[in-house]
């Protein structure tokens, strides 16, 4: 009977960590194993950092080389401890080449068309906003040309119809072209937060959402 219920909750255990672990994850799992380890359940704690291994923990492999090294009995064993330091040396080095990408990152390596839109759509950004500071210079040289000719002509000829006309005149395009000028930092701030949004790590190319 005791046989029959140790296999069991050996089953349920293995269920219950057959599977990969999402990279948030990986230091509380990793936790966990160590606290078995220390607590003696070393059967427990090596087949968790196997798991571990398997969804791409290098540290685990390591542990899992430290463990198959130092340890005693039947789980001393140099050629199991060298097989995983080898492969923890592996996903290190693959990292490394090919960084994962934090949460709230996709990574676009393997995405060129999506890293060649971004970069498009922050250069329309930054262009359109140009051109309406462009626009926004324009309307003030338009403007106070005009409303000071009005205005000179009005004061000239002591009109005061003219003159009022030329203030008016230098307000309305003033008032457009502070609004085209707010317009074209607006845009052309969204288009550089756009680009600071790609991170090079490496070789790796990753975006921020």
């Amino acid at each position: 009977m005791k046989k029959t219920i140790a296999v069991v909750c050996c089953l349920v255990w293995t269920a219950a960590f057959a599977q990969n672990f999402p990279a948030e994850s990986l230091n509380t799992y990793r936790d966990n194993a160590y606290q078995l380890f220390m607590a003696g359940d070393t059967a427990k704690a090596v087949d968790l950092y196997k798991q571990l291994v398997q969804s791409g923990d290098a540290l685990s492999g390591y542990y899992l080389y430290e463990i198959y090294t130092k340890g005693e009995g039947a789980w001393k064993d140099p050629d199991e401890a060298e097989r995983w330091r080898s492969l923890a040396q592996k996903l290190l080095s693959d990292k490394m080449a090919n960084p994962r990408p934090r949460q709230g990152e996709r990574n676009l390596n393997d995405s060129p068309q999506l890293l060649e839109d971004l970069l498009n759509e922050s250069g329309t950004l930054i262009e359109q906003g140009a051109r309406e500071k462009n626009i926004a210079i324009a309307l003030c040289l338009i403007g106070g040309a005009a409303g000071g000719t009005l205005t000179s002509i009005g004061l000239y000829n002591q009109s005061t119809t003219v003159t009022v006309f030329g203030g008016v005149v230098i307000g309305g395009f003033g008032i457009a072209a502070l609004v085209m000028d707010i317009l074209g930092n607006k845009h052309i701030k969204q288009g550089g937060e756009l680009m600071r949004r790609v991170k090079i790590k490496g070789n790796g190319i990753s975006v921020s959402f």
